[in-house]
Parts: C-alpha cells; structure tokens; sequence
C-alpha cells in the first residue's frame, strides 16, 4: 500500500495507524505505479480548493494499472468534491477501483483499515469506525406553494437557457423582483437587420447588410458579432418572460470566475436593492475530456464559474437574508460521467456546500439539482442524439422549471440533494 505525502501530517498519521492494525504502507510523493492500494491525501491538503482537486486528479494518472485500488481522502467540508472524481474514474477506467471516503473528523489509520475491503464504495466515515454511503430515496411530492413576502432573487446564469426557464417559473409561482447575472452583455439587436435566433441565418444577415454597407466584414468579427447580439435578444427575451410572469426584472454584468466582477455586482444591488434573500445559481462551463488529456487550464475554468463562483458569491453577501437556495448541479456528481471529471467535481462541491448551507440556515430552503440532460442549454443536437442512443431522456424545459420552482419554493427540508432525470447509462 502507498500514502501520498500531499498532506504530510496526515500521510504519517495514516501510515503509524495502518502498522497498528499490520498492514505496511509506503509515503510516496507520487504513485510508483506498483502498489496495489493508493490513499491520496491530496484532498486533506490545506490548499485551495480548485489546487487541491487538481492535484488528485492528477495524481491519480500515474496511479493507473488493472485492479488498483485508488482512495481519494477528503475532509467533510463545503469546499469538497472529490467523489466526482472517483465517481468518473469508474466510468472512464473501469478496470480500476475507485472511491473517495470524506472523513468526518480526523480518523485513525486502524479505522480506516477496516473499511479496505470495500474500497470501490464512496463512504463517509466518523472516528467510531462507522459508515454512511450515498443512496437514493424516495420521491416525495412537494407541498403547495407557501405564501411569502416577495423576495430579491439574484440568478447567476440565468438570462440565458435552462436557468431562464427555470426563473421564469419561479417569478410566476412567488413574484418579487429577479436580478440576473451574465458575462454577456445586453447587446441591442443591429438596427439594419432583421430579428431571428438562428445563428447561421443571423451571420448571412449580417454579412449581407455589411456588403450592402460597402464594408468588407470578416467572417471571425461577423460571428462575434452575431453571437453578442442573440445573446442580448435572448436576455431582453428573458427579462420580457419574467415581467409577464408578474414580477420585477433587472440585468446586471457578473462574472461569476472573477472575484472582482462579482463585488462590483452585489455592491451594485446592496445599494439599490438591498438584500439578497433567494440565489439561483445556474452559471456554468463544460470542456469534456477524459482524465489523461484534461488539462489544468480547462479543469480551472471549469470550477471557477460553477465552484469557486459560488463561494465569491457567498463570501460577499448576508448570509443570514438568504431563505431560498437553489443550486444547479449535474447528475455527473451523483454517477460520474466519462470526459467530466472536472464538471462533476464542481458540482459534487455544490452538493456539499449546499448541505453545509443547509446546517448554517436551518429555516432557508436550500436545494441543490443534480440534473439529467435538459431539451437545449448545454445539450446541442449531436448531444442529444448521443443521449437518444444510450435511452437517456432529455427532461422537457417546462417539465424541468416546474420541478425547480415547486422544489425550491416548496419542496421538504430535509432533501437537500435531489437527482433529477436518468440515471447515466454505463457506455
């Protein structure tokens, strides 16, 4: 067996306790590629957050060999995630066992022998040597709606797609006033064009008209230009969609990545809205590659938008205003899902840190959505005909915004995680 010295503290607190119980262990820096058991002690490390999940992953690579047993060590915190690693490493490898066990407080290296034999479980494990492991429950069928005061909703992401949906729907079920945020700009629409939301059309359009202008466009700068200016008719779309609905719409420029951007957004609308008491966090990013090719630079974008955009929202706002949460995770977090490691890391952290939410605001409703493939955002039509092929649904957009508003608005408590869909077919 091999510990790795990520965290040197408690690689040699692991290596005294497995003697303890007879079993040898070996600190290595990284994997020789020759044990059979592998503790990554990675995920214990006092680094950042996007740091240390990079760096299990990548130490994993040279990990790899038929039947290795790898186990990813992480703290129980907000910040964590690494069963999606594990969880996508028995997708991608599966000649491989892999499983990440959340210690719940600091734990012996005796305890933690004793749970060797299931080393493909995910588990979280207490000081007394026992285990919970991740299992899905029943349905329970949410609640009428509440009645409550409006509330100031700010959704990240959600001018745009899936997320607007879903706004939308919660504006016409509880009103208020919604503050959507979005790296695009509110582009206006070019006046010597005609409107329409199809890009290739639009890029004809817009060639045309600059011809007819006597410019010579370039198909790179009448493509940006078409994608800014849909961007913009599908926010105003959005905002209309919200308005109509009944309640108070506003957008707003945030980069969710950038820390920056985010302050100068909520310094924004403390001043002129006051309090934030319902977050929709929808923003996110894929760049799907298995484990051997994924790079830092795509791992990093990956969990900025989505993981550490949530923690700069978080760490900048009242906390204690909050009495509605609701978090947009992937069912790649719950299953692992070939090419996205990085994505289902950065949604296993929102499960997380929607429960560790949760214990701190125990009268807010907090819910965290691992979805199955939506009709549209992020699935585009080679997507979906890849979904079709393995017998995986694609949840209708209005479907899928009734279970969010009815979920989020009234849904039970308790249920803090809730997976939506399909499970991901095994191919």
């Amino acid at each position: 067996m091999e510990v790795t010295l990520a965290e040197p503290a408690a690689a040699h607190a692991l290596q005294a306790g497995l003697a303890a119980a007879g079993i040898l262990a070996t600190l290595v820096q990284a994997p020789s590629g020759g044990a059979h058991t592998i503790l990554f002690t990675e995920g214990l490390a006092a680094t950042p957050m996007t740091a240390r999940h990079w760096a299990a992953l990548a130490a994993s690579r040279s990990a790899r060999r038929p039947g290795v047993q790898l186990i990813f060590l992480q703290t129980l915190s907000a910040d964590s995630g690494l069963e999606g690693l594990a969880r996508t490493l028995r997708r991608e490898w599966p000649d491989v066992a892999a499983a990440c066990w959340t210690l719940i407080e600091n734990i012996s290296g005796d305890v933690l022998a004793g749970w060797l034999a299931h080393g493909a479980e995910d588990l979280w494990l207490s000081p007394d040597g026992t285990a919970r492991r991740a299992a899905l429950g029943p349905f329970i069928a949410p609640r009428p709606i509440p009645l409550s005061a409006p509330g100031l909703w700010l959704v990240t992401g959600g001018a745009r797609g899936v997320t607007a949906n879903c706004a939308i729907e919660v504006a016409r079920q509880s009103g208020g006033t919604f503050l959507l945020a979005g790296r695009s700009a509110e582009t206006p629409w070019p006046a010597d064009v005609p409107e329409t939301a199809d890009l290739k059309s639009l890029r004809g359009l817009m060639a045309s008209a600059a011809v007819n202008r006597g410019e010579k466009p370039s198909p790179a700068g009448i493509d940006k230009t078409a994608r800014a200016a849909i961007a913009g008719l599908e926010i105003r779309a959005t905002l209309a969609g919200i308005r109509a609905a009944g309640a108070e719409a506003h957008y707003l420029p945030m980069d969710t990545s950038d820390p920056v951007s985010v302050e100068a957004a909520l310094a924004t609308i403390r001043q002129r809205f006051g309090a934030i008491t319902g977050l929709i966090h929808g923003a996110g990013v894929i760049a799907d590659r298995l484990v051997e090719e994924k790079t830092e630079a795509e791992f990093r974008r990956v969990l900025a938008t989505k993981a550490e955009g949530l923690f700069h929202i978080l760490a900048r706002i009242d906390r204690t205003a909050l009495r509605h949460v609701g978090l947009f995770s992937s069912a790649s977090a719950f299953f692992g899902n070939r090419g996205q490691s990085d994505y289902a890391m950065a949604n296993a952290i929102l499960a997380n840190a929607g429960r560790a939410l949760q214990a701190e605001l125990p009268a807010a409703q907090v819910k965290v959505f691992d979805w199955g493939p939506w009709e549209g955002g992020m699935v585009d039509a080679t997507l979906a005909s890849h979904f079709k092929q393995q017998g995986v649904p694609l949840i209708p957009l209005t479907e899928g915004a009734r279970i969010f508003a009815h979920e989020l608005l009234a849904g039970d408590p308790a249920d803090v995680e809730l997976v939506v869909g399909t499970v991901w077919s095994d191919t």
